[in-house]
């Protein structure tokens, strides 16, 4: 309850009336000696109207003082809150529409790298934001919605396969502002001053760990369960690659031919081999890659059909090594199963809009091989 203070005011209206259209509170507040002078006026003369509205004043005017008080404190309180908001994340901006698996494991690499160069720490975008990540492993990254509390300073890739060394310039940016980063950022580069991290915190569902288990284990090539082989992987990236657009773009898919020597390389190297094909066209890859081409007691050949990207990753990042032809998605199988890589070295097309915004040596890892065809 607000308190009563009992005073003889003259019957101001114009000041009361400009108290309440301004909402102002006077400079000049009575003192308690004034009102008590006032208040024996106002006895003297009996005055009890004057006594009424004097009351209704004053109660005014401490209710206009108390929402004021209340206003600043909110202010005060709201002014700590923000001021203790942590905006030192980075974050990378989720595309709408056009990228698959392996691009997002690109964002989340860089995200991670950036972390890592400039002491902040790495976040997707929004509390309540999924991704295709989500479907495939248990991230471990904070969500939070940083772009809308904090100040963002954004940094574009200018390139695709190819690392950006104007990243490095983060390094400026004040501690108070949140990173958000935009393109595709596909490079080695990115990954390996922070690959320790990248390896613990990209773990598959156990759900796909035990897809994977499965599927090796009831795949054994007949007659060889108590001899000693070797897995090798292989991606074929086709399907929408073959588009006009991705075609006058500077994608490239994979021939029959280089996938002929990439594969002879480990049956060279290996006394026995079990290759396991993953693509988005087995029927092409069944017809091109043939056990017959070498000793079926030495090679075998075993595809994997009508599974989900997911599946298809974990089963490529569970063998020793890896062939892969075009996209971002062989890529990652092959730094997950980081074992010996081959790479088709006609990805893109040299002298393309993509080509141009390529860059071979920094988007492969350095010791893997490439072999054309």
């Amino acid at each position: 309850m607000y308190p009563i203070l009992y005073a003889n005011l003259t019957l101001n209206t114009t000041w009361f009336q400009q108290l309440l259209t301004r909402r102002i509170v006077p400079v000049d507040i009575m003192s308690l000696s004034s009102l008590r002078r006032r208040v024996m006026l106002a006895r003297t003369y009996q005055n009890k109207l004057a006594l009424t509205f004097a009351v209704a004043n004053v109660v005014v005017v401490i209710l206009v003082l108390s929402s004021r008080q209340h206003l600043l404190s909110l202010l005060v309180v709201s002014r700590t809150f923000f001021s203790n908001v942590t905006c030192n994340y980075v974050c990378f901006d989720t595309p709408a529409t056009g990228n698959r698996l392996g691009n997002y494991m690109f964002f989340y690499a860089v995200v991670h790298y950036v972390a890592w160069l400039t002491g902040r720490a790495p976040c997707v975008r929004n509390a309540s934001t999924t991704t295709p990540l989500d479907r495939v492993f248990d991230l471990d990254i904070a969500r939070v919605g940083c772009p809308d509390r904090c100040p963002v300073n954004t940094f574009s890739d200018r390139l695709v396969y190819a690392y950006d060394p104007r990243v490095t310039a983060l390094v400026n940016v004040p501690s108070n502002q949140t990173i958000l980063l935009v393109g595709y950022f596909s490079s080695w580069k990115y990954t390996d001053p922070v690959a320790s991290r990248l390896r613990r915190s990209l773990k598959f569902r156990r759900k796909l760990v035990q897809f994977a288990d499965n599927f090796l284990s009831v795949n054994v090539p007949p007659g060889w369960s108590t001899l000693s082989f070797v897995r090798v992987g292989v991606h074929v990236r086709r399907g929408d690659f073959l588009s006009r657009w991705a075609i006058n773009k500077g994608f490239t898919v994979a021939t029959p031919l280089y996938l002929q020597r990439a594969l002879g390389y480990f049956v060279e190297r290996f006394e026995r081999i079990q290759f396991i094909v993953a693509s988005n066209d087995i029927p092409w890859c069944r017809k091109h890659i043939i056990s017959s081409t070498w000793d079926r007691n030495r090679v075998n050949i075993t595809f994997s059909e009508n599974h989900s990207a997911g599946q298809d990753l974990a089963l490529l990042a569970s063998c020793s090594h890896i062939v892969i032809t075009s996209g971002t998605y062989g890529w990652w199988a092959a730094w997950l199963a980081n074992g010996i890589t081959v790479y088709y070295a006609d990805f893109p097309r040299q002298g393309s809009s993509l080509g141009n915004r390529s860059r071979a040596e920094e988007y492969y890892p350095p010791n893997w091989i490439g072999i054309n065809g």
